[in-house]
């Protein structure tokens, strides 16, 4: 076991942070300046990558505090011949193993709320803008490289107990998905830029106080909206927001000024497009394709995955935006297509099984929809036909209680929450709101009964144990909450990444994270299965897998995606699980 680290040129304009990792390493003025080893065996060098002993990597596993940094950096390195090649036998990333113990992620963080000892970072900034020549020499900097292995190796050896093997293979699955990529139509996503930017400017003219020369304030400019609609004698809206409740009747009293807050929205929205867009064509790589990185246990506390590297995949838009299409871009290669498929509705499944709501995945299970279910559990609906064609507007508000409802939600929010879940369907007054969440809760009582009982199982165990108090999911994953404190008026606090802000917690919050905890690790065993399966996954999304296959290969991976997602979990038998998908040539 060694720990690895390699340090680059880099300066504030030339960073991973301002141009995402694989254009960094694909700049001309890319190069690994020093490279520090650190064995379990007590062996230690520091040095240029051109000397490097590669006898004692080969066929190795090599620690390194965010793997796939050092990974990447020591492959381009080999290939434009900075350094000799080796093939170790696997990279093992303790950044990873940190967020899994819900540490924070950098490595001088981790270090500190695991040792109490500070791990100095200075050289690093000093490193800025120097040269390798200059980098290399400097005996200073090469003890920094040192205490970074050093660090990254005890690090290891303190969570590797705890670090499952399940989570092993995902976090080194992760990358090897990223590595895969997306296909991207290059030509067409430069259309959408040049077409987003059209419109960005079109709106800008109604916008007064946006000038030429780029020194008025920002187009989206609260301020400077406040300001012009003063000068006219108009009070402002609560906010831009084109779907507040509120903004909505300020447009309509004031209709003569709508167009500004219309045009504020079109802007926002598409330069929200124009740079996700760019960030693709400035992240294309020589095979033409797109990394699709995504942060392991980026959602620490449950562990899913999320957006990183300067590209959120999981934020990509579902609808289009001024007539260009996010997914139109990852479009398939000739003779090949993508496929998708995703769980349905695991949060509610998951929740009504936690909670022993057995008549209700009873229903589920014989076939019927999901909220129709939910209807016929609480009463709400008891026909013979389906509910989605004799009653949909009910549907529409079966779909509101059981997706906006489960975790606690308070009828002032809800209203809002049930209108967002509808696409706007489902409009209801405070009253309403307020009346539906009461029979949620009255018709709903092991769940309401299980925000309690988990709220008292926290206050209990912080009694004993308040540095750091675990929930478990059924398959023994832990959701930890540090220095839990319980005030005066009996509130909960913790921190859900140790040594870091505090979160007020309630039951509905605690059931909330146990779920979403839960459906993380019923995916993440299908992306495990899925590989297994000789899938090649170049994507993963929330509860899909996407791949990318030949096109007489396209129904029958589809299948087998869906065979695999909705494979019943061993610590979970009896879980009704559905999952449906498509066949495109884009994503």
């Amino acid at each position: 076991m060694i720990a690895f680290d390699v340090e680059t040129i880099w300066s504030n304009s030339y960073s991973v942070a301002t141009m995402g990792l694989d254009r960094f390493v694909k700049a001309l003025s890319f190069k690994v300046t020093l490279v520090s080893l650190v064995g379990d065996d007590g062996f230690e060098w520091v040095g240029p990558p051109e000397q490097l002993p590669v006898g004692r990597l080969q066929g190795q596993q090599l620690v390194a505090h965010n793997a796939e940094f050092d990974s990447v950096c020591a492959r381009m390195a080999m290939a434009r011949g900075q350094m000799p090649n080796f093939q170790p036998a696997e990279w093992i990333c303790t950044a990873d193993m940190a967020s899994w113990h819900q540490l924070p992620r950098s490595l001088a963080k981790a270090y500190f709320e695991l040792f109490g000892e500070h791990l100095a970072k200075d050289a690093r900034d000093a490193m800025a803008g120097l040269s390798a020549e200059e980098i290399t020499s400097n005996p200073q900097f090469k003890e920094y490289a040192l205490n970074d292995s050093r660090a990254c190796l005890r690090i290891y050896k303190e969570l590797e107990l705890g670090f499952p093997e399940k989570e092993r293979i995902l976090s080194t699955l992760n990358r090897k998905i990223a590595s895969r990529g997306m296909p991207l139509d290059g030509p067409l996503c430069q259309k959408y830029i040049d077409k987003t930017e059209k419109v960005m400017a079109e709106m800008e003219k109604f916008l007064p106080w946006v000038t030429e020369d780029g020194r008025g304030a920002e187009p989206t400019s609260p301020m400077a909206l406040g300001k012009y609609l003063e000068m006219k004698g108009v009070q402002a809206p609560p906010s831009t927001k084109e779907d507040d409740p509120d903004v909505l009747i300020w447009k309509s009293k004031n209709p003569e000024h709508a167009p500004v807050l219309d045009a504020m929205t079109r802007w926002r929205k598409a330069n929200k497009a124009n740079k996700f867009y760019t960030g693709l064509i400035l992240r294309t790589r020589p095979d033409r394709r797109v990394s699709t990185r995504l942060l392991y246990c980026g959602a620490t506390h449950t562990k899913r995955f999320s957006g990183t590297g300067g590209i959120n995949f999981h934020g990509i838009p579902r609808d289009e935006v001024e007539g260009t299409s996010a997914k139109r871009c990852l479009k398939a290669t000739e003779g090949r297509v993508i496929v998708s498929a995703d769980l349905s509705q695991i949060e509610p499944r998951v929740l009504a099984y936690l909670v022993g709501d057995m008549d209700f995945l009873g229903l589920v299970r014989g076939g019927i929809d999901l909220y129709e279910a939910h209807g016929r559990a609480t009463g709400l609906y008891n026909e013979d036909e389906p509910m989605k064609d004799l009653a949909p507007e009910l549907r529409h508000l079966c779909k509101a209680r059981v997706l906006g409802l489960g975790y606690g939600c308070g009828y002032k929010k809800f209203g809002q929450v049930a209108e967002a879940l509808t696409g706007g369907k489902l409009k209801m007054t405070e009253a309403e709101a307020k009346k539906q969440v009461n029979d949620y809760r009255k018709n709903n009582p092991l769940i309401v009964n299980q925000w309690k009982a988990l709220e008292d199982f926290v206050r209990e165990q912080a009694k004993h144990t308040p540095e750091c108090v675990v929930v478990q999911t059924r398959d023994e994953a832990p959701i930890r909450y540090f220095n839990v404190q319980v005030d005066e008026k009996g509130e909960i606090t913790a921190q859900k990444v140790r040594g870091q802000g505090r979160t007020k917690l309630y039951g509905g919050l605690l059931m909330e994270n146990l779920v979403q905890c839960q459906a993380r690790q019923i995916f993440a065993d299908a992306i495990i299965r899925a590989e297994a399966a000789g899938l090649p996954v170049c994507l993963h999304v929330h509860d899909s897998l996407t791949v990318e296959v030949g096109e007489n290969e396209g129904q029958a991976a589809l299948d087998l995606l869906i065979q695999i997602l909705t494979e019943e979990p061993s610590y979970m038998p009896g879980l009704p699980l559905a999952a449906e998908g498509e066949i495109k040539t884009h994503y």
